[in-house]
C-alpha cells in the first residue's frame, strides 16, 4: 500500500487563517450582510438557511467570504465543523468563532480540501484535540498544520467531481422534499394530500438513505484514493 506524504492545510492557502468580526447579530435584513456563524453551519457542511441572521458593523466589508474560502468552527460542542464557500449562498460574513482560510486553486483542488474536511480522517483529526485543556478549542495555527494527503491533482478532481455529483443530487431531492413537506403541513385530508405524505415519507426516508450514501463516498473515495 502506497502511503501519500501529507502537507499543512496553511501552505495550500493564500496567508494563514484569519478570524471572524467580532460582532452581534441583528435580525435578518436585506439591506445588511447575511452573518456566518457556526450554528448556521450544518455538520454536512452545508448552510442553515432556516434562522439566519445579519450583521450591521462598519467592519464588516473586511470579513466577506470570497470563493474557495473554508471557514472552521474553532470553540465549544461544533469544534471542527466547517463550510465551504462557493459562492451560491449569496454573499456572507463569518463571525468571531470562525476562523477562515483562502484555498490556493494553483496549489490544490479546493473541492477536495472541501471533501477532505467532511471525511472521518479529518473527524478523527479533530477528536484528538479534545483532551486535557485543548478541549473544544482549535486555533488558527493548530488548523494551519492540519496534515492534508497530497493526492496528485488528477485524483484530487476525479474525487471532487465525482462528490460535487452526489452533492446536486442530494440538492435536487432536498427540494423535493420541502416542497412535499409543505403539501403535508395542508389540513385538507383529500386523496391527494394523503398521497402527498406518503410521497414526502418515502422521499425523506430515500434523502436520508442518500446522505449516508454520500457519507460513505466521502470516507470510502478519500480512504481508496489515499491508499491508491
Amino acid at each position: 500500500m502506497m502511503k501519500h506524504h501529507t502537507i499543512p492545510l496553511a501552505t495550500l492557502c493564500k496567508g494563514g487563517g484569519s478570524y471572524g468580526i467580532a460582532a452581534s447579530a441583528v435580525e435578518y435584513s436585506a439591506n445588511l450582510p447575511t452573518y456566518l456563524r457556526i450554528t448556521d453551519i450544518n455538520d454536512d457542511g452545508t448552510l442553515n438557511k432556516s434562522g439566519l441572521k445579519s450583521v450591521d458593523d462598519p467592519d464588516f466589508i473586511n470579513y466577506y467570504l470570497k470563493p474557495n474560502d473554508i471557514v472552521f468552527a474553532r470553540t465549544g460542542a461544533s469544534t471542527g465543523r466547517n463550510y465551504f464557500y462557493d459562492g451560491g449562498d449569496g454573499g456572507l460574513v463569518y463571525a468571531g468563532f470562525l476562523i477562515k482560510f483562502s484555498i490556493d486553486p494553483q496549489k490544490v483542488n479546493p473541492r477536495f480540501v472541501k471533501y477532505y474536511c467532511q471525511s472521518k480522517d479529518y473527524r478523527d483529526w479533530v477528536r484528538s484535540f479534545n483532551t486535557g485543556s485543548t478541549r473544544g478549542n482549535i486555533n488558527a495555527q493548530t488548523l494551519g498544520n492540519m496534515p492534508i494527503p497530497l493526492l496528485p491533482r488528477s485524483q484530487q478532481d476525479l474525487l471532487a467531481d465525482i462528490l460535487s455529483a452526489l452533492d446536486e443530487k442530494i440538492a435536487i431531492n432536498t427540494k423535493i422534499n420541502h416542497h412535499l413537506a409543505v403539501a403535508m403541513s395542508a389540513t385538507d385530508n383529500s386523496p391527494d394530500i394523503r398521497r402527498g405524505r406518503r410521497v414526502s415519507r418515502r422521499v425523506a426516508s430515500f434523502r436520508l438513505s442518500i446522505r449516508f450514501s454520500i457519507t460513505c463516498s466521502y470516507n470510502g473515495l478519500i480512504s481508496l484514493l489515499i491508499a491508491a
